[in-house]
């Protein structure tokens, strides 16, 4: 949730609201079809509709709104270090790292220490933490399909992601042995591909999660409905199926933030308690500035890690708003897939702070899929995904 807007102003302009959508709940046709339909017959193709964008701002949009503000103030300062030359005093803090073969002979108490310290291939100004453990966890999956997929900081513009998982699965580009990883909403869904749920199953609890916001609020209490919500929702291994091949992003904020991958758990809470980490805007999910996960005073890992790497060779990254708005490079999957008639900016951050109507989550799933299935057409399933392929490439990362 946090990075929405990173260091841009999304345009405010209307959206045309004589046109109309004609997706269908589940686009069936090839993506080739779709394309060359669409570019016929624009004016056919709309985004959701709107929501009041010019409304008053509640109190959970002005906080989440906030806390996005100071994450921007983070990003561009460390953008302006990087152009200049000097040090990110933000993001590289120098820590010692663990050797390979050092890995093996750590005792319990040193394998919750950091083993590892990155440089992210996309963003080379973030710098991204494993601990030991995790660094083990992976290692023990051997076999992987690359590339591994990445669901960036979404809020509740979360169908979206469901939309892009469901095109992925269906096409065969994720299957149980494609590493995943995720900030907040991109958390979110790594672990329901992990627990092998529906799509609609997912969009379904998504829309209960929806209806509870707006009959009672969304400040100081998301945190304990998506909690709720996540404990119906995932099944009692679902630890077991993500250890070693989802990464949950957090942001430790002691004493200076920094991005921490987690992908081991001890259990369903475990997971759940590093998901609701990935997602916590401090006064957003809960009345207070932080959460303590494990130990260590954190809040939302869209802050310092976007759109995470994977373990894979290589890594795809799946972006819920326009990456051209946002300046992102290497994105593979976002509404600039096919970005004709869509919703601003500005409404989709309205979108991602507070639940739209059910029509909109509709909506906003069909278009995830849309948009990925224009991706597919680039990149067919039989060019990119190989059988089986070593694991730990990192490539990600450099």
């Amino acid at each position: 949730m946090a990075s929405l807007c990173i260091s841009h102003t999304f345009p405010s302009s209307p959206i045309n609201s004589n046109s109309r959508l004609t997706l269908s709940p589940r686009p069936r046709a090839s993506a080739s079809f779709i394309i060359m339909n669409s570019s016929k017959n624009n004016n056919n193709l709309t985004p959701p509709p709107s929501q009041g964008v010019n409304e008053k701002v509640s109190f959970a949009a002005a906080t989440g709104g906030f806390f996005v503000g100071i994450a921007s103030r983070l990003i561009k300062s460390s953008s302006n270090y990087e152009d200049s030359g000097s040090t990110i005093p933000v993001f590289r803090r120098p820590r010692k790292t663990t050797s390979e073969s050092e890995l093996g002979n750590s005792g319990n108490n040193n394998k919750e220490r950091i083993g590892l310290v990155m440089e992210d291939e996309i963003e080379p100004e973030v710098i991204w933490e494993q601990r030991v453990k995790d660094i083990e966890a992976e290692k023990e999956r051997r076999i992987v399909t690359s590339p591994g997929f990445s669901f960036s900081a979404a809020g509740l513009l979360f169908p979206y992601h469901l939309g892009v998982a469901q095109f992925l699965i269906e096409k065969g580009y994720i299957k149980e042995t494609t590493p995943l990883a995720g900030s907040s909403a991109g958390a979110i869904v790594c672990a329901v591909i992990a627990s092998g749920a529906s799509m609609d199953e997912a969009l379904k609890a998504t829309k209960i999660l929806a209806d509870d916001c707006r009959l009672k609020g969304t400040a100081f209490r998301l945190g304990a409905v998506l909690r709720d919500i996540l404990d119906k929702f995932l099944p009692h291994d679902i630890h077991t199926r993500s250890n070693g091949r989802v990464r949950v992003a957090v942001t430790q904020i002691l004493w200076r933030p920094r991005g921490l991958l987690v992908d081991q758990f001890d259990s369903k809470e475990d997971l759940i308690n590093a998901v609701i980490t990935s997602s916590f805007i401090p006064g957003y999910l809960a009345p207070r500035p932080a959460t303590m996960f494990r130990n260590r005073l954190c809040i939302d890992g869209g802050l310092t890690l976007f759109m995470p790497p994977t373990s894979a060779s290589k890594t795809v990254r799946v972006c819920a708003f326009p990456a051209s708005q946002l300046g992102l490079q290497g994105i593979g999957i976002s509404p600039d897939c096919y970005p004709e008639n869509r919703a601003t900016g500005r409404q989709l951050f309205n979108w991602a702070l507070e639940p739209a109507d059910d029509e909109i989550l509709d909506r906003l799933f069909e278009l995830g899929y849309l948009d990925a299935s224009i991706w597919g057409v680039q990149n067919p399933v039989e060019n990119i995904v190989p059988e089986q392929s070593p694991l730990f490439g990192n490539g990600s990362a450099k």
